[in-house]
């Protein structure tokens, strides 16, 4: 998603105000946040086999390794309780 996002979508959402056949998309600040980023930054996205063996791992594999780690440490700060409160609560 994140890589039709990038190079696809992101356009096409700014030109419609942010929405998608009429209403807003989802975590739309987040989208405009990111899409004012990568105007300004060279941005690489290609595709990482996640799962190999260490003796297999390039560059590209560690840091997968890091970024699912420092996921999972924000996904571990979002209250957990937001499927009863009808709220979703995005890491930042």
């Amino acid at each position: 998603m994140v890589a039709n996002a990038l190079w696809g979508w992101l356009e096409k959402w700014k030109k419609a105000n942010w929405q998608r056949r009429g209403k807003p998309i989802w975590a739309a600040d987040e989208w405009k946040d990111i899409a004012t980023r990568v105007e300004k930054l060279p941005v690489k996205v290609c595709h990482v086999d996640a799962h190999v063996p260490k003796s297999r791992a390039n560059e590209e594999h560690r840091n997968n390794e890091q970024v699912d780690q420092a996921a999972k440490i924000e996904v571990s700060k979002i209250d957990l309780d937001w499927q009863h409160k009808g709220e979703l609560f995005l890491a930042q």
